[in-house]
């Protein structure tokens, strides 16, 4: 009955693991939005043409093509997740995306007609509270301000919830195979467009310049670990309401802090995780939030 939670919930854990290595090569090798995104072209080839081999086309061209913009449009902006990611700890931005199951709720009860329960509606406000809260930070003039990634990850979250609203309506045409590799594909054709700017060209030619082999076969290997994410949460999708799926996603910031964390602890030098006591709190008790909301959800 809840096989669609186990399958979010791994989601969860292995973008946990993608944010992380995005965070690190961005840190350490390169360290522009833009490079970086230009750059995964190459190692998100070979999924892309595995999912290839699971896809399965029939009479829905117009579906196929929406999906292909879809991605498109999302490889674009994920340019504003690198940027916030270099502009904030790894651990502070990732709980922004959390605000995205709040837009998701909004657009399937508005498109889709999905209902939810008390609890459900309640699970939904602590995680928006934790996202809330994980935003704001102590600044140098000693008062309160949000979180500088905090504009850039909205955006991103509306487009985010928006997709997996218009994924989990075309699932009742076509599987979850034939969406994924038409959405992968347009990230992967849009990204290198971005070389059109020669600006952004002879940045790219310097940011890659010596970013060693082993680098690339990390992000080989990160790329994958996204793609098998996604296949696990469009599986999930398609068997229950979006809405809770995208929910369950909120446990994600719980592994990201776990595994910035323990990171910083025996690797101090492969993340710039603050330990500063009063951030861990603040962290510690939104991820707390996010589980009980996540709890509230699916109980």
């Amino acid at each position: 009955m809840y096989r669609w939670f186990i399958l979010a919930l791994l989601a969860s854990i292995l973008w946990a693991v993608a944010v992380i290595v995005d965070k690190f090569v961005l840190t350490h090798y390169i360290k522009d939005a833009f490079s970086y995104q230009i750059f995964m072209t190459i190692p998100l080839i070979p999924p892309v043409l595995v999912l290839f081999t699971f896809a399965s086309f029939h009479d829905y061209l117009a579906f196929y093509l929406i999906s292909l913009v879809i991605g498109m449009i999302l490889g674009l902006m994920f340019v504003l997740y690198n940027k916030a990611l270099l502009i904030e700890e790894v651990s502070r931005v990732t709980p922004l995306f959390y605000l995205t199951p709040l837009f998701v709720l909004l657009f399937s009860s508005l498109f889709l007609g999905e209902r939810l329960s008390q609890n459900e509606y309640l699970g939904f406000g602590l995680l928006v509270f934790s996202g809330i809260l994980v935003s704001f930070r102590n600044s140098e003039l000693k008062y309160i301000a949000l979180s500088p990634a905090l504009l850039l990850i909205l955006a991103l979250d509306l487009i985010l919830a928006g997709k997996d609203v218009i994924a989990k309506y075309m699932f009742s045409y076509i599987d979850f195979w034939t969406f994924l590799f038409c959405f992968m594909l347009g990230e992967l054709i849009v990204r290198p467009l971005l070389l059109f700017s020669p600006a952004i060209r002879r940045k790219f030619i310097a940011d890659i310049k010596p970013v060693p082999l082993g680098i690339y076969a990390l992000c080989l290997i990160n790329c994958s670990i996204v793609c098998i994410g996604y296949v696990l949460y469009f599986d999930a999708v398609s068997r229950t309401y979006v809405a809770l799926v995208s929910a369950i996603l909120s446990a994600q910031p719980f592994f990201v802090f776990l595994f910035a964390i323990m990171l910083t602890i025996f690797y101090p030098k492969l993340l710039n995780e603050s330990l500063e006591r009063k951030g861990m709190i603040i962290k510690g008790i939104a991820a707390v939030i996010i589980l009980i909301g996540s709890y509230l959800i699916v109980s």
